[in-house]
């Protein structure tokens, strides 16, 4: 979970925020669900602990690497994968909107952030032109 968050956070990766939202969706409903039966971390004696402990695993990785972010802000992050790890489009939006605010408070462009969809759009509109041109004789 910690290295898909990374490679998702690091600004001069542009491409997959589709993919990484999918894996970290999974991720966090295969701990949200109890699927996984062993505790994650020493400290955790009992296996359903696992989701608090990722999610103040996350807390802490989120404050470390963005010191700039308050606590809310983080308390609201990790709420918002929790709640939405089930709703793919959802959680893409969330995690799009936590990337955007920690790429607008480094300074960094955050248009690539929707490159990816405009490049879906763009392709169905093309399917699209292609399919009515394909049916007039």
């Amino acid at each position: 979970m910690q290295h898909i968050f990374a490679v998702v956070a690091e600004c001069s990766h542009t491409s997959g925020l589709t993919a990484h939202s999918q894996i970290l969706a999974n991720l966090f409903v295969i701990v949200e669900q109890g699927l996984i039966k062993v505790p994650l971390a020493s400290e955790v004696q009992d296996p359903s602990q696992n989701l608090l402990y990722v999610q103040q695993f996350m807390a802490n990785l989120l404050k470390t690497a963005f010191p700039h972010l308050q606590d809310n802000q983080i308390k609201v992050i990790i709420e918002g994968f929790v709640t939405l790890d089930q709703d793919i489009a959802g959680f893409k939006e969330h995690l799009r909107d936590f990337l955007v605010q920690i790429r607008e408070a480094t300074g960094n462009d955050t248009a690539d952030l929707y490159l990816e969809d405009r490049e879906q759009t763009l392709k169905r509109a093309a399917e699209e032109k292609r399919k009515v041109q394909m049916s007039v004789p």
